[in-house]
């Protein structure tokens, strides 16, 4: 008995090393969440333009480019339920903000809380930006363990990432994710394929995401404070496997919400006739010149938008 009890201790103690290793990692090294964590709670005074989005806004719109003061709480993966957990979080803690802009695109009214990158991402949104998440269930162990919400080899990844680059934060003081420099090296046209077979939900139902993006909306009118809501540049090629109709779906729901609500701005630069080829990561990511050219672009339509008013 001893025996067998030693062989088991022998086999788990490599096991509870790693996890213990992975944990304090986690725990201890700053990350893009901890980061704009931790500049928003810093700078909240100052904050006149809020940036939210997934990856297109994380790595398309670059504050350094925006007149006013600006932050980017965008992420990878990040959802509009997400946006919206981040929006209601923050909003009373903001007395200079000003506006607010919130990338959309093709699966952004579509996507569903709690699915692909989402999975895992809400545990660090509760542990590492303080943010409460209904989804996440009291009695699931995942929100005491980081170290158990990610498959290990990703982990190790993230690990080797750190000890090669000293960080993995992927951003700039501004919450921008600034290092999408070029491009990817591959083909756009060859890419734009299975990027938007990535993309494809088969969902035509918005109500849920319009439902958030209209309390996000109401909000900023008790603030007086507007909304734009931008449908970000993409590749040509990109755009041609998409299906139509939920294109035109996209397209319409965000005319209505700009028709409704005096406080909000639809800017449309899918299909922009600016946009080049040299502007792009991949089919639907800008680069450092794209996100330097679009913001710029946005941030007259802001202007504009102002006078206007």
């Amino acid at each position: 008995m001893k025996v067998f009890l030693r062989k088991i201790l022998v086999f788990f103690i490599p096991i509870i090393i790693v996890w213990g290793a992975l944990e304090w990692f986690y725990r201890t090294v700053p990350s893009n969440y901890t980061y704009k964590h931790k500049i928003i709670k810093e700078r909240y005074n100052e904050i006149e333009t809020l940036i939210l989005g997934d990856s297109h806004a994380f790595f398309g719109v670059n504050p350094s480019y925006i007149d006013t003061e600006t932050l980017n709480l965008a992420n990878i993966s990040q959802s509009l339920y997400m946006d919206q957990l981040l929006f209601e979080k923050h909003k009373d803690s903001l007395p200079n903000l000003q506006n607010v802009i919130i990338t959309v695109g093709y699966y952004s009214l579509s996507k569903l809380k709690n699915t692909k990158g989402e999975i895992w991402r809400k545990y660090f949104y509760q542990n590492q930006m303080d943010l409460e998440i209904p989804i996440i269930s009291p009695w699931d162990v995942k929100q005491y363990s980081l170290a158990l919400t990610r498959r290990l080899n990703k982990s190790i990844s993230l690990v080797h990432a750190y000890l090669d680059e000293g960080t993995i934060i992927g951003c700039d003081a501004k919450g921008w994710g600034d290092y999408y420099d070029s491009t990817n090296g591959q083909s756009l046209d060859v890419e734009s394929w299975g990027a938007a077979k990535r993309h494809e939900d088969f969902l035509f139902d918005f109500s849920e995401n319009i439902g958030r993006l209209q309390a996000i909306i109401d909000a900023c009118k008790k603030k007086n404070c507007n909304v734009y809501i931008v449908d970000m540049p993409v590749y040509h090629g990109y755009v041609s496997y998409l299906n139509p109709d939920k294109l035109e779906k996209v397209t319409n729901s965000c005319k209505v919400l700009e028709k409704d609500n005096e406080n909000v701005r639809y800017i449309n630069l899918r299909q922009d006739y600016r946009i080049e080829d040299s502007d792009f990561y991949d089919p639907d990511h800008l680069n450092h010149k794209g996100a330097k050219k679009y913001t710029q672009i946005i941030n007259q339509l802001i202007s504009t938008s102002k006078n206007d008013r």
